[in-house]
């Protein structure tokens, strides 16, 4: 039988309202390391507030979020920061690109600001991940020559660059669809499967994934249902 995997992220009986005046009652689940958890619903059912709370970004108004064990609720928003600067990289809605920054300037920018590497490292880092997200040959464009979907694998890149234990990506199927969306889930699965990275990502009700993963299924502010096809269960 194989052992469960470990959590690095859970939430405790968090409540609280979201941006958009979502409501989430009392909700509890753990996200066990090096997975690809997909929270999936309707806008307006809870996700979001769920995403945000994950990441440190805002703090639930009841409950508890854990961080490899660690409670997160008393900390000064300082430590909060620095937390979410070492462990979590984040992909938005939009990709957010400096547009008058070429790519490798865009993906080593987190590094410049937070980390403390030498040159040679930041270059060494930067290019391995524009390799891994197929953009090697990319790197001195700017970002408005890019497509769209390379635009998202740039931004994908930026949030890898840090080596965070989390990656939390927000509305997956938002602005992009067909092929575009396929190849954007599979780098998404291939980053937590090569690198250990834990994704964490929001989507509507209608995706559904070909690869290994979790869906919890979000409405009403609580979880409608949990479904794990993790790879010791085949696909």
């Amino acid at each position: 039988m194989n052992e469960p995997a470990p959590s690095g992220l859970e939430v405790r009986g968090v409540s609280g309202s979201g941006r958009d005046g979502e409501t989430v009652r009392v909700l509890t689940a753990s996200f066990a390391l090096g997975r690809f958890h997909l929270l999936r619903g309707p806008q307006g059912g809870g996700k979001a507030a769920l995403l945000r709370w994950l990441g440190l970004l805002q703090i639930p108004e009841a409950g508890e979020v854990f961080v490899h064990g660690n409670p997160t609720r008393a900390m000064s928003d300082e430590a909060r920061a620095e937390l979410r600067a070492q462990r979590f990289g984040f992909v938005f809605a939009a990709p957010f690109l400096l547009g008058s920054f070429t790519v490798i300037e865009n993906v080593a920018m987190p590094l410049l600001k937070i980390s403390r590497v030498t040159s040679e490292e930041a270059r060494r880092r930067t290019e391995n991940l524009l390799a891994h997200v197929g953009l090697a040959d990319a790197a001195q464009l700017k970002v408005d020559q890019l497509s769209l979907l390379a635009q998202y694998q740039v931004a994908v890149a930026r949030g890898l660059v840090n080596e965070p234990s989390f990656l939390l990506v927000e509305d997956v199927d938002g602005a992009l669809a067909g092929e575009d969306l396929h190849a954007f889930v599979e780098l998404l699965h291939r980053a937590g499967a090569q690198l250990g990275t834990t994704i964490i990502a929001t989507a509507s009700p209608a995706l559904s994934l070909r690869w290994p993963h979790r869906v919890l299924d979000i409405a009403g502010g609580a979880i409608a249902d949990d479904v794990q096809l993790l790879p010791e269960a085949g696909a």
